[in-house]
């Protein structure tokens, strides 16, 4: 939420340029500075501060960099640029607008036999990751249930509006909110429960989908056993008190995500993600990565990664991160990558310092490498030794080659990265998705339109929760974005102008809309993930919108197509109907 920023400063002695940006793709900052300045790279440093949140607005090289580096060339000096909040939201990669026009045959036992979407994205003036969301939007109608016959049109269209981009959830939550809302909508036609309408369809891991994406891990049920168990939905739906005026209703959906793409947006044949570890003379564990943290808490994974490989207390590993002229290359954080990338490539390197560590310690103790134990502090050579602590074998490891730096890498399996020759296959799918369930309780204020989140419910499959309080938080974080795409946050525009570029015009949830979020976190351990983890950030995102308006048609008979639900249409929807209902009235009793 911070406004856009960059400083850049040019060295003309050196021709050298430094742009400090408030980036998640430090990495594609730097390609596109050397790209228009026509500078080559290593002339030119991207320093990455702490920036306190991304969610998609950061994914691409903003103007803001590229002006601030071109006029410090120009003056020979340093540069410093601060977009104002109508500026930052011109220039804003915000969720594109979609129209979606979608099918779906089911029997009467609930499975899905046939899918038709037809989707339009409002893209703005520039395509930047337009392809991308487009594709994501029509390849992510798979891999979350078991789908066959599935027909898919995307069309992304230039318009007279500022740029759309990867927002967070990227390509997949307005198709989610449209297949999870005629899901409920056809269960209800149907006489079916909306969870055995979910069950009906899923998937069995390990599997590749209809459109060759590769699930390995599935933990959907669970997320599914535990919101209906723990709403108490079998027992409440249906049976909500009403207050006068007050109308209550409960509603569920479904959502996933991708552990990162299996190409990146710059395909060059290098590793997805590279990590180095520095060990020297003091003992400290110095982990470097490109990896932006912007705010989700990588930089604590990765440290927890090395620690935990290491057997060593988390205060012996530091992380440095951000600076181009430091740290390895990273593609950024973006398409919920970095635990699992990055995390991977942490975790090979941790297991290769670790082997020049146990060897080390072979050495010492004069005993084979196969017979060391390593117990963090302790390298021990069988049960009765007293072993020696780890300073004594760092002093042993570095005592013929110095500092010691050892490289980890991870790169996506062959089998990921799409084999079946499609459009729009070309992206690639992922080595794993998370998946989540939520029940949403609303009460509906039929005199006003206020609509009340009461509670919600949310269950999320993240593989291996890595650090549980990071986890929680970036699920609440994920409902609670959701919430005001759902509620509140609409970018209008007229005659191509903005409207609601401020804070008071485009209103974001405050602490006092927040309802109480319980978070059950599911474990499928992945079977290619670090320690079994997958993505967190982003698969709870899109099961809100559904459930919000699912739970809005059970409290009131009337179903949303279109976001924003707000006051003023739940109102006008409420009037609608009971106008009609009354002229239902009078032409019946003027028949009588």
């Amino acid at each position: 939420m911070e406004m856009h920023a960059a400083v850049a400063e040019y060295d003309a002695v050196r021709d050298r340029m430094t742009v400090h940006a408030s980036t998640q793709v430090p990495y594609y900052v730097h390609l596109m500075l050397s790209q228009i300045l026509g500078m080559e790279m290593s002339r030119i440093r991207v320093i990455k501060p702490h920036v306190g949140g991304g969610f998609g607005c950061r994914t691409e090289t903003l103007n803001i960099e590229l002006i601030a580096a071109l006029l410090a060339r120009k003056a020979n000096a340093t540069v410093r640029i601060v977009t104002t909040r109508e500026e930052t939201f011109i220039t804003h990669r915000g969720r594109p607008e979609t129209d979606i026009r979608l099918k779906i045959g089911m029997r009467k036992d609930g499975r899905i036999t046939a899918v038709e979407c037809d989707c339009d994205q409002r893209g703005g003036a520039h395509s930047g990751y337009g392809i991308v969301t487009i594709l994501y939007s029509g390849s992510m109608l798979y891999a979350i249930y078991d789908l066959l016959n599935v027909k898919y049109t995307g069309r992304r269209v230039l318009t007279n509006t500022p740029p759309c981009g990867a927002f967070r959830g990227h390509g997949t939550v307005d198709i989610r909110f449209a297949f999870e809302s005629l899901i409920d909508q056809t269960a209800a036609e149907l006489g079916l429960d909306p969870f055995a309408v979910r069950r009906a369809n899923l998937l069995t891991a390990p599997t590749f989908t209809d459109n060759d994406l590769m699930v390995n891990s599935y933990g959907l049920p669970e997320c599914l056993d535990w919101v209906e168990r723990e709403s108490g939905w079998k027992s409440r739906k249906g049976m909500l008190r009403n207050g006068t005026g007050i109308r209550k209703g409960l509603g569920m959906g479904c959502s996933h995500y991708i552990s990162g793409a299996s190409k990146p947006v710059n395909w060059t044949g290098e590793p997805h993600a590279t990590v180095k570890i520095k060990l020297d003379f003091d003992g400290s564990i110095v982990v470097l990565s490109g990896a932006a943290d912007i705010g989700q808490g990588s930089t604590t994974i990765l440290a927890q990664t090395v620690a935990e490989v290491l057997g060593l207390d988390l205060s012996r590993v530091r992380v440095v991160t951000g600076d181009s002229e430091v740290v390895p290359k990273d593609n950024g954080s973006y398409s919920s990558r970095v635990t699992f990338m990055v995390g991977n490539a942490a975790l090979d390197a941790a297991r290769n310092l670790k082997s020049v560590l146990v060897n080390a310690a072979a050495r010492k103790l004069e005993a084979r490498a196969e017979d060391i134990e390593c117990l963090g502090e302790v390298y021990r050579a069988g049960a009765q030794d007293k072993g020696a602590t780890f300073d004594e074998v760092v002093t042993e490891a570095l005592k013929d080659s110095g500092t010691i730096t050892v490289t980890g890498n991870y790169s996506t399996i062959p089998e990921s990265h799409g084999a079946k020759k499609y459009r729009g296959a070309a992206i690639g799918g992922t080595m794993g998705y998370s998946y989540s369930a939520q029940v949403v309780e609303v009460s509906v204020d039929e005199e006003t339109g206020v609509v009340t989140v009461d509670k919600v419910w949310v269950a999320h499959d993240c593989g291996k929760a890595l650090n549980r309080l990071t986890v929680e938080g970036q699920v609440q974080g994920s409902v609670w974005m959701g919430m005001g795409q759902a509620m509140s946050e609409e970018a209008a525009y007229h005659d191509g102008l903005m409207v609601t570029a401020n804070m008071l015009d485009y209103r974001v949830p405050t602490i006092q809309d927040s309802p109480p979020i319980e978070v059950g976190i599911v474990e499928s351990n992945d079977p290619y993930g670090p320690f079994g983890a997958k993505e967190a950030g982003e698969g709870s995102l899109a099961a809100f919108l559904p459930a919000l308006t699912n739970a809005i048609a059970d409290a009131i008979g009337i179903r949303f197509n279109d976001l924003p639900v707000t006051p003023d249409r739940v109102f006008e929807a409420i009037e609608k109907q009971r106008r009609g209902a009354e002229k239902l009235k009078k032409t019946g009793a003027g028949y009588g």
